[in-house]
């Protein structure tokens, strides 16, 4: 069985988020993608919306746009304190003993990787998938990252597929958007394009993202 595992703070979900995930399924014959939203993440706490709403934004968003085998977990929303990932992936292999686990991030987060809690263990539980993002290239990651993870980078497709452990290049087209961005057009209106229906109804009712 093939899970994916898709964290973030999704503050909000937008299309993009939608549509690579949909690469990501149908690209590495996915079993079951989770949608795994942060409580309180360790490095992006500035203007988030409260979780709970933004699980519900999520929700909203699988139900409306996703088929089949996509679903939005509330792991880290039931945890005390910070949302760290090594303790995420730990909680799904457990779920998933026998399983090929992958965790979704962009260059962007993953160039990051050495200020994540327990950085050296993290791939002892999963793999990662690795998308690319214009601000930041893989070759300018590759030499952020510490080098001890080198070995364990792969190009999709080109990779043999392991439970764990790998490091997968992930290029694919580029979904010139994010949730930042989505904030300050929803000031002047200009979402609709780049929202769920479901999800901009949301943040109207909620009266959320008035200001950036």
């Amino acid at each position: 069985m093939r899970v994916a595992l898709f964290g973030g703070t999704f503050n909000p979900i937008h299309n993009g988020h939608i549509e690579l995930a949909k690469r990501v399924y149908k690209d590495f014959n996915i079993d079951k993608f989770y949608f795994i939203p942060a409580k309180i993440p360790p490095h992006k706490n500035f203007g988030l919306v409260d979780p709970v709403k933004r699980f519900e934004m999520v929700k909203r968003a699988v139900e409306c746009c996703l088929e089949g085998n996509f679903v939005v977990s509330d792991y880290e929303l039931n945890l005390d304190g910070v949302s760290y990932t090594f303790n995420t992936l730990k909680h799904f292999r457990s779920l998933y003993d026998d399983s090929y686990l992958y965790f979704l991030t962009g260059s962007d987060i993953f160039a990051t990787i050495e200020t994540w809690q327990n950085w050296e263990n993290l791939f002892n539980y999963s793999n990662f998938i690795v998308a690319n993002r214009k601000e930041m290239p893989f070759d300018i990651m590759l030499k952020r990252i510490p080098e001890v993870l080198l070995k364990r980078v792969v190009n999709f497709p080109d990779f043999v597929d392991i439970k764990y452990g790998n490091i997968i290049l992930y290029k694919t087209k580029e979904i010139p958007i994010s949730s930042t961005e989505i904030r300050e057009k929803f000031l002047n209106g200009s979402i609709y394009n780049y929202l769920p229906e479901p999800v901009v109804k949301y943040i109207k009712e909620n009266k959320l993202y008035q200001e950036v």
